[in-house]
């Protein structure tokens, strides 16, 4: 079944949490110099949210009063610790590494330690259309996607895998939004959602950034791996 988002939406499912009700104003951000990294944290800083970001180059994030930049990799334990003192959610546009293919696994450990011991529950993560889930029905044009990948960086396709296993064994309320290819636009229109296989080709960043956004106080997705594409 394939559902229809629209762009600047109003958030219709609170997150449930047992010691808050309100709305997620402080969201860690992995990945925010990347191609989708950067259109996520320029719409949450114009929603209000307060970001705390981590990157390697803290230079390459724009400046803002309720930007706090974290220097650092994704894959030390202490630069994800102090990225998520005072946050309430995480997402993570976190790319793959040639150099480190494991990049995603260690982060997303790392991510369920620290969380679990900060207290923090709401986790959502972009990744591309490799991961396999029980309730996947992909088509040919997604599996032969998925082949071509999966012949030419299999350690980077199976590290993604071993991440959606480790979130399946946490206690997190995680998300991970699957994508085609990301086009560094502005809205291109509704975003189509499906469980089971990709329902388009692309996705504008600008629309990608909106729904992950939506998803922070909404259990729609939660524990879920939803396609998304305009």
């Amino acid at each position: 079944m394939i559902v229809s988002f629209v762009p600047k939406y109003s958030t219709t499912q609170q997150l449930n949490n047992s010691t808050t009700q309100q709305l997620m104003k402080c969201s860690a951000v992995l990945g925010g110099t990347g191609k989708a990294g950067t259109y996520l944290v320029e719409s949450l800083l114009s929603e209000g949210y307060t970001v705390k970001a981590l990157a390697r180059t803290p230079s390459k994030l724009p400046e803002h009063s309720r930007l706090i930049k974290v220097q650092g990799d994704a894959t030390d334990a202490a630069a994800i610790q102090n990225l998520l003192d005072g946050c309430d959610a995480v997402i993570s546009t976190l790319g793959p590494s040639r150099d480190k293919p494991d990049t995603c696994s260690v982060a997303v450990k790392h991510l369920i330690e620290a969380m679990h011991e900060k207290g923090i529950s709401r986790y959502l993560e972009v990744a591309g259309l490799a991961i396999n889930t029980p309730e996947d029905k992909k088509g040919f044009r997604t599996r032969l996607i998925v082949g071509i990948l999966t012949s030419l960086v299999p350690a980077i396709i199976n590290d993604r895998q071993k991440g959606y296993a480790l979130l399946l064994q946490s206690n997190l309320v995680w998300s991970i939004v699957r994508c085609p290819m990301i086009r560094l636009t502005g809205s291109e229109g509704p975003v189509r959602v499906n469980l089971q296989d990709s329902p388009g080709n692309h996705i504008s960043a600008t629309d990608l950034a909106d729904f992950l956004i939506q998803q922070l106080n909404d259990t729609t997705y939660a524990e879920k791996a939803p396609f998304i594409a305009n």
